[in-house]
């Protein structure tokens, strides 16, 4: 069993045939529907949102296949649903029980950061090397024009002593790195770039490390959400990170449109006068509401749907055992799907 099998089956058993085998790959994938983000929190999948943003629909699928091959999955009748099957949950338990935990990845919270994160780091970082040995001219690490922008804007507008930046920078990673850092920091520093130096490739540091190269990346993804997590939560003390990271987190991320959506209800505009007004349909405004109630706590849904339904929704979803719209419907009749979805999504993961 490989480790993204393993991956697949425990998402997989985790949703136990409610949702189809895609809901897991646009998961995986990061794709920011208001279905694949009710899914993440509804199910408790949302560390893993987004974190292999590079997994093609085509790989996916062969192994969802060697997965069905080896008897591990089993499709429910003339579906793309599926449940995993007794040896499948199995093999991947113990599969996971020899393999070291994933505490600090947080897709959800900190995948979009980090992919931002990493590239202006490692920029910087081959930058300070080549101003170091005075050396102007070089093939940056990173192409992002945005990235590239923001590096040019840093030297731009820092005027220290670029030896004493670079030791500002070691000395706050070193410090990071020596304090109960959850990984090997070779899976990070083995990376980057500088003065006569190519990073490695994730594939030689998994070969390095004798590892699969989707568990390097998975180990290199669980430093660098420690490492987001712990500059966030100490800024003071770790200033110049800090400064890497300050203007791309966000505590609360929504999308673009979704914000939109929710400065207009705050002026108590209905979904239709909001539809109307930004000439989207009803559903997709639905849709932005669906998102807020997941992730803002403050936010209250009474304008949406009564205490009682609300209440009737909730019990019927824990007497069925089970996520899936249909059957909650027919027992509460009186309640639209957008109402259902919008009492789930309040409830989030402690259902």
């Amino acid at each position: 069993m490989t480790f993204l099998h393993a991956l697949i089956l425990r998402c997989l058993d985790t949703i136990n045939g409610d949702r189809t085998i895609y809901s897991i790959y646009h998961l995986l994938a990061g794709k920011k529907s208001s279905q694949t983000i009710q899914d993440a929190h509804l199910y408790k999948l949302s560390p893993l949102f987004k974190t292999m943003p590079g997994l093609g629909r085509r790989q996916f699928e062969l192994n969802i296949e060697e997965l069905h091959e080896k008897s591990y999955i089993s499709f429910l009748e003339d579906t793309t649903k599926c449940k995993v099957t007794e040896e499948g949950n199995k093999s991947y338990s113990l599969f996971f029980q020899e393999t070291k935990n994933f505490n600090y990845i947080d897709g959800w919270k900190y995948q979009d950061t980090s992919i931002q994160f990493w590239k202006r780091l490692t920029l910087l970082i081959q930058a300070l090397s080549h101003l170091n040995h005075s050396v102007n001219r070089y093939f940056p690490i990173q192409r992002d024009e945005e990235v590239l922008g923001w590096v040019r804007d840093f030297f731009r507008n820092d005027h220290g002593n670029r030896l004493c930046i670079s030791k500002d920078l070691y000395s706050e990673m070193q410090s990071i790195f020596s304090n109960d850092f959850p990984e090997d920091p070779y899976f990070i520093v083995a990376r980057l770039s500088g003065f006569e130096l190519i990073g490695l490739t994730q594939k030689q540091i998994a070969d390095n490390v004798g590892l699969e190269e989707i568990e390097s990346y998975f180990r290199f993804l669980n430093g660098l959400h420690y490492l987001i997590q712990t500059v966030i939560s100490e800024k003071k003390r770790y200033p110049f990170l800090f400064t890497l990271v300050s203007d791309i987190y966000k505590p609360l991320p929504l999308t673009k449109s979704t914000v939109h959506t929710y400065k207009l209800l705050q002026q108590d505009l209905t979904i239709t006068q909001i539809a109307e007004l930004r000439k989207l349909k009803q559903g997709t405004v639905e849709d932005h509401i669906i998102e807020i109630a997941l992730l803002d706590p403050e936010f209250s849904i009474k304008p949406f749907v009564e205490n009682r339904q609300a209440a009737a929704i909730l019990e019927t979803a824990k007497q069925l055992g089970h996520k899936k719209l249909k059957p909650i419907k027919e027992k509460v009749k009186d309640s639209s799907y957008f109402q259902i979805r919008l009492v789930l999504a309040k409830a989030g993961e402690k259902m």
